[in-house]
C-alpha cells in the first residue's frame, strides 16, 4: 500500500478517548506549555492515533510534541501507530515488544531514532515517512557504537597509540531496516481538527525538556 492509499484508508479511524497525556515541561504557565502521551489509557485497539493537538486541564488547545518511553512498550495488540506531524521524539525504546506492529507513520520533526526504538517489532512491514527519501537519510538511526583501544602515549606526544578499532552492532532497530518505507505521507490528513480533552494531565513525572533548533 502507497502512503496516499495508507492516508486515505487511515484518515476515518478515530482518536481513541482512552488516550493519557502529562505536560510535557515544566515552566512559568503551564496552560500554554505543549503535551506528551504517556498512556493508552484502557484502549485494546489495534490502530493507534496520536492526535497533533489536544485539549489540555487549562481548556487550552496545544500540541502534542512526544510519547513517554513506556507508553506502547510491550503491547502485542497495536498493528498500526499514527503519529501525527507534531511529534518531535521518539524515546529509546518507544514501540519495544510491539510484536503485532505492521505500519507506523514517523514525522518530518523526528530527526533522531535511539537504540532499540522497535526491538521486538518482528511484524512491522511499513514505514509511512511524512517527508522525502533524502530528509529519511537524514534521520539518526542508533543501530552501532564505534570503540576504540588506546595503548601508550606515543613518544613525545599526548597521543595514546591506537591499539584497536571496530564497530559494533547495537540490536533494536533491526526492523526499522528490513521494513518498506513509503516516502511524502502528509500525516496531518489523518489527524488534522482532532482535539479533545487530554486525560491524565496533572502526572508530575516530566520526561521532555522543549526546545528545537530549525
Amino acid at each position: 500500500m502507497t502512503y496516499s492509499e495508507y492516508c486515505t484508508a487511515m484518515k476515518e479511524e478515530e482518536i481513541p478517548e482512552e488516550l493519557e497525556f502529562v505536560q510535557a515541561i515544566i515552566w512559568l504557565h503551564p496552560y500554554k506549555l505543549p503535551l506528551g502521551l504517556y498512556s493508552l489509557g484502557n484502549s485494546s485497539r489495534r490502530i493507534i492515533k496520536v492526535p497533533r493537538i489536544a485539549v489540555n486541564r487549562y481548556g487550552n488547545t496545544v500540541p502534542v510534541i512526544y510519547i513517554a518511553k513506556d507508553t506502547f512498550a510491550g503491547n502485542g495488540t497495536v498493528t498500526d501507530i499514527i503519529l501525527s506531524s507534531s511529534i518531535e521524539r521518539l524515546p529509546k525504546g518507544a514501540f519495544a515488544g510491539c510484536s503485532g506492529l505492521r505500519n507506523i507513520t514517523i514525522p518530518t520533526r523526528v530527526r533522531f531514532i535511539d537504540e532499540k526504538t522497535f526491538d521486538g517489532c518482528i511484524s512491522l512491514e511499513n514505514v509511512y515517512y511524512e517527508g522525502t527519501e533524502e530528509e529519511w537519510d537524514m534521520i539518526t538511526v542508533i543501530h552501532e557504537r564505534h570503540e576504540i583501544d588506546f595503548g601508550e602515549c606515543i613518544p613525545g606526544t599526548p597521543v595514546q597509540e591506537t591499539i584497536a578499532e571496530r564497530r559494533i552492532h547495537i540490536p533494536g532497530n533491526d526492523a526499522l531496516f528490513s521494513a518498506n518505507i513509503h516516502f511524502k505521507c502528509d500525516l496531518d490528513i489523518m489527524t488534522e481538527g482532532s482535539s479533545f480533552i487530554a486525560r491524565g494531565t496533572d502526572v508530575t513525572e516530566q520526561h521532555w525538556s522543549y526546545g528545537r533548533n530549525r
